[in-house]
């Protein structure tokens, strides 16, 4: 488990109706101007240009690049704008995964136009671009305080070197720029309310959405939501504990191909694998393993394969049924991860005024340790993604509004990467609908994991209703 990566505030104060005193003092240029994708001419592209700071015209402009899948019958009569989370994954790239699956029911694309975009400095989209060949972004399984520290200093290093290749642009990326962003493009769009649906990390964008503008906020879903704070030490840590469960209750299931297993010799057995191929370097062989174990403790249903070769490699030695399965799944144990941590860091840490020490991670292993003995190491480096990091320009404060219309808040029960309660914790904080899922892994809007979801998303994005107090379990 040498790689993770973490799948994933209030700008004006609490209970507002809109800023105030620093409402945008700069503003889009309001033009789209739409053509047929050069990838696939099924879809629309466009470009916005924005302010790269809203409260300095001085500073320039920037793109944000769109796509399009036009409803079926035209003209449309609304919109509905998409954000895959990560923070940093790319908003084009999820519509030409909805289009070419064609996953979103026809009763919304029959007079709806479906958007994504690529949020400020992702993708297509005025990207940041800085040297990070020789860092390790997501950082080691930090075992001991030496390690950390390392980690901690070569995190200043790579901060120090992008902001000095992309300058003041750096502190730009934050999430309360991207909601100025969504509402440039909700003008644009010549849309008199934003309809919008955010996964995971996309849940912030929606959250912060309702509470700056609720008087141009449609209808709003929240799918796999964060917290309403922006802690990233919270955030790994509550990841951590529920990636710990998913373990044990994968760990359960030895006994189905192993009468005599005993779950808790297996977690042993495990661990002190993963010391093994730490202290003999053998990453292939730890990068097989913690691909397989990440994968099938944030995705159930990966678990259920998992277990019986997982049972025979830690008991007998044979690693073959680990090797079979990467192969059956198409996992690619050396994917370039990090190619996308570099801006998923810039994001988080805008948000987040928290810049955690070495001493200060050294002194949160324990706690980590106590809630995963195997993940731990791991989530540490999550929890200090900020170290070193410039001092953020724009933090946000908790959500919390009372103004904003009632969204529709879809939290997952065996969901690791973003954890049920913070479904519930979010939807209190917002006045949202919170709707408890039994989907396996991550998210499940439209993307075949419950239809009982997906039906009560599509009443309330087409009528505007809410299912009282059903629950999609």
């Amino acid at each position: 488990m040498t790689r993770y990566k973490l799948l994933p505030l209030a700008f004006c104060g609490v209970l507002l109706t809109a800023c105030s005193s620093d409402d945008p003092v700069a503003e889009s240029d309001g033009v789209l101007t739409w053509r047929s994708c050069p990838e696939d001419d099924s879809l629309d592209c466009a470009t916005l240009r924005v302010p790269m700071n809203y409260g300095d015209d001085r500073a320039g402009m920037i793109d944000i690049a769109l796509n399009r899948l036009p409803a079926i019958q035209q003209p449309s009569t609304g919109a509905l704008l998409f954000n895959p989370g990560g923070p940093g994954a790319s908003g084009l790239e999820v519509l030409q995964i909805l289009q070419e699956v064609d996953s979103v029911p026809d009763a919304i694309r029959q007079h709806h136009d479906l958007i994504g975009f690529d949020p400020r400095g992702v993708g297509e989209s005025t990207p940041i671009d800085c040297d990070t060949s020789d860092v390790d972004l997501l950082g080691d399984y930090l075992v001991d305080a030496t390690a950390i520290e390392a980690f901690v200093e070569q995190s200043a290093e790579l901060a120090a070197r992008c902001l000095e290749q992309e300058g003041d642009y750096l502190l730009q990326l934050g999430s309360m720029n991207v909601v100025r962003d969504m509402d440039s493009i909700r003008q644009s769009l010549d849309l008199p309310r934003l309809d919008f649906i955010g996964y995971s990390y996309g849940s912030r964008l929606a959250a912060l959405y309702l509470q700056t503008y609720p008087d141009t906020s449609g209808a709003v879903i929240l799918d796999g939501s964060l917290r309403p704070d922006s802690s990233v030490g919270a955030l790994a840590e509550g990841a951590l504990s529920a990636m710990q469960r998913n373990l044990e209750a994968l760990l359960q299931d030895c006994t189905i191909s192993e009468p005599d297993c005993d779950p808790a010799r297996l977690q042993d057995l495990l661990i002190e694998k993963v010391d093994v191929l730490l202290r003999e370097n053998r990453e292939a062989e730890l990068a097989l393993l913690g691909e397989l174990v990440v994968e099938a403790s944030q995705n159930p249903a990966l678990g259920e394969l998992l277990t019986a070769p997982l049972v025979s490699y830690l008991m007998r030695g044979d690693r073959s049924g680990l090797e079979l399965l990467v192969q059956l799944l198409e996992l690619d144990i050396d994917d370039g991860a990090e190619d996308d941590t570099l801006i998923h860091k810039a994001i988080l840490c805008a948000d987040d005024a928290t810049r955690p020490t070495a001493e200060q991670l050294s002194a949160s292993l324990p706690t980590f340790n106590a809630l995963s003995d195997l993940f731990a190491e791991a989530y540490i480096g999550q929890a200090g993604s900020c170290a070193g990091w410039p001092e953020s320009i724009d933090p946000l404060s908790p959500i919390a509004t009372g103004t904003a219309p009632v969204a529709l808040v879809i939290g997952g029960t065996s969901d690791a990467q973003t954890p049920l309660v913070w479904s519930e914790e979010m939807a209190r904080a917002i006045g949202g609908h919170y709707l408890a899922s039994s989907h396996q892994g991550h998210t499940s809007v439209f993307n075949g994991q419950n239809d009982c979801v997906d039906s009560i998303v599509t009443t309330f994005l087409l009528d505007g209703l809410l299912p009282g107090a059903a629950d999609c379990l």
